[in-house]
């Protein structure tokens, strides 16, 4: 999804993302920062749009947190404008259950 960056700190490798579509705040860390590069420095600038995808997961006191993030557009980075309609979908896919159950000791 298309979103904002609303606010981002280079010294500690996180900002907040928003987006009509998301409920809420975005917090995004520079590691799901997609560059064509993979060993560039990962930073965004305030009022930057960009693409996205998201989990609800509290983090820092936010309740979403961004999975991937790119300009868009971005050569290299393996994901445009068109994929971005069935991310959410992708990463729903991709998700599994798992039961534990613990034997009881008695």
């Amino acid at each position: 999804m298309h979103g904002t960056v609303r606010s981002w700190d280079d010294e500690s490798g996180w900002g907040i993302l928003v987006s009509p579509e998301v409920p809420g705040e975005v917090w995004a860390h520079f590691s799901a920062v997609r560059t064509p590069d993979p060993d560039a420095f990962a930073s965004l600038d305030p009022g930057e749009t960009v693409l996205f995808t998201w989990e609800e997961a509290e983090q820092d006191g936010y309740s979403y947190r961004a999975l991937r993030v790119q300009q868009p557009g971005d050569p290299g980075t393996g994901w445009d404008d068109a994929e971005d309609e069935d991310d959410e979908e992708a990463d729903v896919d991709a998700l599994s259950d798992v039961r534990i159950e613990f034997d009881s000791d008695s």
